[in-house]
Formats: structure tokens, C-alpha cells, sequence
């Protein structure tokens, strides 16, 4: 292989490689949008859990009668 075949493989690999750097950090910018964005969802996620128990609570007291819901929850 001569010489200047070399160096037109090896410009090639260079300009690979570049790409492909940054291709990762792109994917990594991404990585990070979507970590901050699964956050957020969780904690949403988990206010709307506090709220369904808190309604059910409120379900079963005003069933059962106040006086016993309290009973109930203390005997807990």
C-alpha cells in the first residue's frame, strides 16, 4: 500500500473519530436532559400517589364516620 493511500485511510479514521466524539457528547447532553426530565416525572408521579391515599383517607372517613376512622388509624 503506498503512502498516500495511508494518509487518505488515515484522514478518513480522523474525521471518524471526530464525528463520533461528537456524537457522544450529544448523546450524553441528551442523557442528562432525560435524567432531569424522569426526575421531574417522578416526583409528579409521586404527588399524585400522596393525593389518591390522601382522597381514599377521606373516602373511608367520611364511610365509615369520623370518630371511627380515627379509631381505626390510631389502633394502626
Amino acid at each position: 500500500m503506498s503512502a498516500e493511500a495511508l494518509e487518505t485511510r488515515v484522514v478518513k479514521l480522523e474525521v471518524r473519530s471526530e464525528n463520533h466524539d461528537e456524537d457522544i457528547k450529544e448523546l450524553r447532553e441528551s442523557h442528562l436532559d432525560m435524567k432531569t426530565t424522569m426526575h421531574s416525572i417522578e416526583k409528579s408521579l409521586n404527588q399524585i400517589k400522596y393525593l389518591a391515599i390522601g382522597a381514599l383517607a377521606v373516602v373511608i372517613a367520611q364511610s365509615m364516620g369520623l370518630d371511627q376512622a380515627v379509631k381505626l388509624l390510631i389502633r394502626s
